[in-house]
């Protein structure tokens, strides 16, 4: 009874403290000036020192405990003094000599690529020119491949409508074959095949005359593979519409109803329209007048998304819309150009179709005041009048126009520099929509002065057609130079063969492509009857991602450390924080323009969307395609999924990759980043010792790093393995045999990228077994092999007490992973058989990339001790086992010449619960006679906690795996506050955030009359455009070659080739039922920025904490580290009263006082380079081209002749 009453005398006076320190005022006057303490005084230190000595006898003893059983069971010491026996040389790392290396190898791989497309470009030219078309013998007798109707096992990728199925002889019949190269696709490499899309007639004359040209390609494109397998896709996109493509394939369909009309189009992708256009300045003028109302206010719509469908990221855009006055559609880029990424055209797009009725009348000379505005603001920051490499225009989308706008081209366009005017050149091209249409000779006659192109659209059939023809005007210059080919390459994009919802690769399928223009020479044969200069199409292959991040050496950059390239805008193509497909399993879409400050987050950057200037500069100076380095930048270094973050130090290398738009980098940690081990040759000397390699690589528990390249055939097929284990175990096989040698994949080359002459597209080809190997990693790998192996052998028990100790802990595996991607483990009670058929080694493949790895090598850094990292799963994801386990990790640096390097991570794996158990049996003992509770009291919370506050032990099972301030706020704001955690923000600026679907209110079935006529309207225009409507018009992706725009246009056309549409007829009915009755939408995604706020604990500041620590409104806790370890052990008073706070490291949607995209503007004000090698305008140019169908204006072929002369002779005397 006496115990009792003293136990609540205590808690009461305990509680009347806390009351009294939360009131300073009160204990002021109670006190006196003189006495007590000050509101603005820091927490206060309550003398306790037995209770803190009693935690700190609990945290010794359980830290001893741990760290007697890690060094037992990982044999960390053994391992290290291996490392010494084997000699292993510890050298510097320098990242000047290692970039130019680096970027040599990937230059040299590149360079390859751009041969293979100049010499399908040459062959393309050269054929084309000497073919001779006999239209009598191929509409009765050719035949060919078609990746659409050639049957392939009985079936075809699309149907033939049946008033073609007369035509059906004309498609071979396919023959392929499941390739590994080109990722399990049936394919046939002895032939290539033909796309055509719906809306072009593969039986009129220029179209079957491509294809029967064309055909001859196969013999390059089997050359190029031949000598280079690791080609990928390669093709020729013709100015007619049709793709030739190798190898030979069926047309991936991605359409969702396979009853849509296929309107892919090779002309309206980004390395097409690139290659042919280079970079673009574009104003776009549409016409909001009161005559645009009705059908042509929907063909002016789909008239700019279809030119906006021909856009890149090279490109630059604005949209006006005019009537009395001109307005930006989105008011937030007034008086700026913004970047064609698919972001902001998908911000357009929406702006467009959401646009009111319009109204008035139509003020173009104001409009056009303004877009000549805009855009001599970027002619002269970009010096268009200095390098003559700019591609400007403005786009005029109208019904007709009023009045007359000379004035306007003499004072910008056909100017002299003097009384204010200007020579800016920049083409107008003019849309005039409807049949019904007046003055057009005025509007034709824009263009025509302008070196622009007219077009009169009269049916959405005639869209798609009338805006490519745009391609064709502004490459005209580019045709007419005749000499050069410079190549284009594109941004990343996913691989059209790739499907995220099938493929089993742990990370999408990104390539580039590289294009090259072909010319059509037939306008300078003295006997041609067409004189007009036009592109004959582009080649181009494609080059994976991964290819690139295979050269650039990862073992050798080390642990935490990367490569990345970027882009002359700026966006990354790699980096490890790149994230194309988002958590929703989703393919982000703007994945291919995320800008290199969206994926770098230095110290500095301390507020969202503002990077700050160090990364800034380093951003400018890759832009500018500079050979330049950065060291010891602070930054943010986030892993484990962003939920974990230290404070580091790197150092950054670029340099550009010859003859791109790309620069290549690499990061390596500023300290121990500069070190690497270096070993010799590890076969020649094993074999000289008679000791077999494979020797080293026994059994089935190890692994080598799945991403990484050891030795490799060059062709895949024929030399399949299940494993990287399975092709290793072969070439080491291999390895000690007589007639061995080292090959590289890439051997230099005597061709020379500038010199034509030196164009080899007769390389020698590679045998059927050839191979490559990366030497240095192999004799790395073979090292760290043989340093493991006798560790790993058979396990046995030093002694009785060793084995009580792993079964207490219930250990039941231990691993080592090394640099040179190497995972070796072991169970120490035997393989247990699981479910899932899954072990440690499938879980975690990737060596120096896994979070334990990392984690352990930050420790060594941070306090350069013994101790050991450990962790439990974050509580969100999936489990490994079928019960919880804590993962050890230790990182292992051996010494030689007074240096360190990083060799590998030693660790172990054993049962969550049996830990537990451990703690709270240590801390069930009173180590100070009473003067603390025992952590199975209830008067206290006893926590375990990581180096980055999530829970590894607490009294609650269920708070494993969690952040500790989710339930002790107070507590851990106060050791952010005290500095023994450091607040770090991150921001993900690549998550896609769900949108609340709008519903219509009940109120909608209440119809008032207005709203009567108004579905009767909508039902009326539904019908008239219904047979569009069922051409879904999407923009995927090129075959095998771009990025999947998942954007879906509102209107089809079929357009003029004499195809019919490939959509069925269903019940009109249907569609009536639609109008009234809409489906549940899909969740819709949007882009969004979030902001994760983590903690990074900070050993230094629990030196001479030695009591309770104490704040306002908080429960006072003892902390300490557990030593030899991450860990510290937080003890909190629950009985004390607190304030109500939870904090989080969960990501956080981030609001901004302006709305999308409106706060991302300034990111289109960042550094870019514009492509280099443009051809904008020729001296020929007005006898080679034309401007529009003439035959529109009622001119007849009389006619024609003279108006062309007087358009020449008027724009002349214009520029005197």
């Amino acid at each position: 009874m006496f115990a009792l009453c003293e136990n609540l005398m205590t808690h009461f006076a305990v509680i009347l403290t806390a009351f009294f320190l939360s009131q300073p005022l009160l204990l002021l006057l109670m006190c006196g000036p003189h006495g007590g303490f000050s509101p603005s005084s820091s927490p206060i230190l309550v003398e306790a020192s037995a209770a803190d000595e009693a935690v700190g006898k609990w945290a010794t003893q359980f830290g001893d405990e741990l760290f007697l059983l890690a060094q037992k069971i990982t044999k960390s010491q053994e391992i290290k003094e291996k490392y010494k026996e084997y000699n292993a040389r510890v050298e510097l790392k320098n990242g000047t000599e290692l970039i130019k290396s680096i970027t040599d190898n990937v230059g040299k791989m590149l360079a390859r690529k751009m041969d293979a497309v100049r010499c399908i470009q040459e062959k393309a030219e050269s054929v084309n020119e000497n073919f001779e078309f006999n239209r009598t013998y191929a509409l009765a007798n050719f035949t060919y491949f078609s990746s659409k109707y050639s049957n392939f096992s009985g079936s075809s990728s699309d149907e033939l409508q049946p008033n073609e199925a007369e035509f059906a002889w004309m498609y071979r019949e396919m023959e392929l074959n499941q390739d590994t190269h080109f990722y399990n696709t049936p394919v046939d490499t002895e032939h290539s095949s033909v796309h055509v899309p719906s809306n072009v007639w593969d039986r009129s004359d220029r179209v079957l005359k491509t294809i029967q040209w064309s055909e001859q390609l196969d013999e390059v494109f089997r050359q190029n593979y031949q000598s280079d397998p690791a080609l990928s896709w390669q093709y020729f996109g013709s100015d007619t519409g049709i793709l030739r493509h190798y190898p030979a394939s069926q047309w991936t369909d991605s359409r969702p109803n396979r009853l849509d009309a296929d309107t892919y189009d090779c002309r309206k992708r980004s390395w097409y329209i690139e290659t042919a256009t280079c970079s673009k300045d574009i104003v776009i003028l549409l016409d909001h007048s009161g005559s645009m109302t009705g059908f042509r206010h929907h063909v002016a719509k789909f008239t700019i998304r279809s030119i906006l469908d021909t856009f890149s990221n090279n490109d630059f855009f604005t949209i006006f819309r005019y009537a009395p006055e001109v307005e930006d559609i989105i008011p937030c880029f007034n008086g700026a150009l913004v970047q064609a990424t698919p972001e902001n055209i998908e911000v357009f797009n929406e702006a467009i179709a959401s646009l009111p009725d319009p109204e008035g009348y139509a003020n173009l000379s104001l409009a056009y005041d303004k877009a000549f505005q805009l855009l001599r603001t970027y002619y002269d920051s970009r010096h268009c009048n200095e390098t003559s490499t700019c591609n400007q225009a403005i786009m005029l989308v109208t019904d007709g126009v009023a009045g007359n706008t000379t004035e306007i081209f003499q004072k910008y366009n056909w100017g002299n520099g003097q009384n204010g005017t200007s020579h800016m050149n920049v083409r107008v091209f003019t849309y005039l929509l409807g049949k019904e249409v007046t003055k057009v000779r005025e509007i034709q006659w824009m263009a025509c002065l302008n070196r622009g192109y007219y077009s009169h659209v009269q049916t959405l059939d005639e869209v798609h057609e009338e805006v490519l023809k745009y391609v064709d005007v502004i490459a005209t210059p580019l045709v007419l130079q005749n000499e050069q080919h410079p190549p284009t390459w594109t941004h990343a994009f996913t691989d059209k063969t790739y499907d995220p919802k099938t493929s089993a690769e742990r990370r999408p399928r990104l390539m580039i492509a590289v294009g090259v223009p072909a010319f059509d020479r037939f306008y300078r044969h003295e006997n041609s009857t067409n004189r007009r200069a036009r592109l004959l199409g582009v080649a181009g292959t494609d080059v994976p991602v991964e290819d690139i991040d295979k050269l650039t050496l990862p073992y050798k950059l080390g642990v935490n450390g990367y490569s990345f390239v970027v882009s002359n805008n700026g966006y990354v193509l790699l980096h490890p924080d790149l994230r194309p497909m988002g958590t929703n399993g989703k393919m982000n879409p703007n994945y291919n323009s995320i800008d290199f400050t969206e994926v770098e987050h230095l110290f500095e950057d301390q507020s969202p969307r503002e990077p700050g200037e160090s990364i800034l500069k380093i951003r400018s100076a890759m832009v500018r395609h500079e050979s330049k380095e950065f060291k010891d930048i602070s930054v943010k270094f986030h892993y484990d999924k962003m939920r974990r973050v230290s404070e580091e130090k790197q150092d950054y290398f670029f340099a550009p990759l010859p003859n791109t738009p790309f620069t290549l980098g690499i990061v390596m940690p500023s300290e121990y980043g500069k070190t690497w081990i270096k070993v010799g040759e590890e076969v020649l000397k094993n074999k000289h010792m008679k000791v077999n390699i494979s020797d080293f690589f026994i059994g089935e528990n190890w692994k080598v790093h799945p991403d990484w390249v050891y030795c490799k055939y060059h062709y895949l097929e024929g030399h399949e393995f299940h494993t990287p284990e399975d092709e290793l175990r072969v070439f080491l096989g291999r390895m000690v045999q007589s007639d061995w040698k080292w090959s590289e994949q890439y051997a230099e080359d005597e061709s020379d990228w500038d010199d034509k002459d030196d164009l080899n597209c007769g390389r020698k080809t590679l045998g059927d077994d050839a191979y490559y190997c990366n030497k240095e990693l192999v004799h790395l790998l073979i090292f760290d092999a043989k340093v493991t192996n006798s560790s790993y052998g058979e396990w046995r028990f030093e002694n009785e007490e060793e084995r009580k100790l792993i079964e207490r802990f219930g250990a039941d595996l231990r691993f080592v992973a090394t640099m040179s991607g190497l995972t070796r483990w072991q169970f120490i009670f035997g393989e247990v058989e699981v479910d899932t058929d899954r072990e440690f080694g499938d879980y975690h493949l990737t060596a120096i990339d896994e979070t334990w790895y990392k984690s352990a090598i930050l420790q060594h850094h941070e306090d350069r001790t013994e101790s050991f990292v450990y962790s439990v799963k974050h509580y969100s994801d999936p489990m490994e086992d079928n019960e919880v386990k804590v993962t050890a990790s230790h990182a292992i640096f051996p010494r030689d010449g007074g240096k360190e390097a990083p060799a590998c991570v030693v660790g172990f794996q054993f049962s969550h619960a049996r830990m537990w158990e451990q703690f709270f049996r240590i801390t069930a003992q009173d180590q100070c006679s009473g003067c603390l509770p025992i952590c199975t009291d209830d008067d206290v919370d006893c926590v375990v906690i990581d180096n980055n506050a999530y829970i590894v032990i607490g009294q609650n099972i269920n708070t494993t795996g969690k952040f500790f301030g989710e339930f002790h706020g107070d507590v851990m704001a106060t050791m952010v506050e005290r500095g023994i955690f450091l607040s770090i923000e991150v921001y993900d600026y690549q998550e896609q955030c769900k949108e609340e679907s709008k519903t219509n209110s009940d109120g909608h079935s209440l119809l008032h009359p207005l709203r009567l006529l108004s579905l009767g309207w909508k039902y009326l225009v539904a019908q008239i455009f219904f047979q569009y409507q069922r051409i879904q018009w999407w923009a995927d992706g090129a075959p095998f070659m771009e990025y999947t725009d998942e954007i879906e246009d509102e209107y089809v056309a079929v357009g003029d080739g004499g195809k019919a549409s490939a959509s069925k007829p269903k019940d009109d009915g249907d569609d009536e039922n639609a109008l009234f009755d809409e489906p549940e939408p899909d969740p819709i995604y949007k882009p969004c920025d979030m902001r994760s706020t983590l903690y990074a604990l900070e050993p230094s500041a629990l030196v001479g904490i030695n009591d309770f620590v104490e704040g306002p409104s908080t429960r006072p806790f003892l902390v300490k580290k557990i030593p030899n370890s991450n860990l510290l052990l937080v003890v909190v008073n629950v009985l004390m009263p607190s304030r109500s706070v939870r904090l989080t490291t969960e990501p956080q949607r981030m609001d901004y006082d302006t709305d999308f995209p409106c706060y991302k503007l300034n990111m289109s004000f960042y550094d870019r380079r514009r492509i280099e090698e443009c051809y904008t305008e020729h001296d020929d140019e007005e006898l080679y081209t034309y401007c529009g169908k003439a035959s529109r204006l009622g001119l007849t072929l009389k006619l024609l002749p003279l108006t062309t002369i007087l358009t020449i002779y008027l724009r002349r005397c214009f520029l005197r």
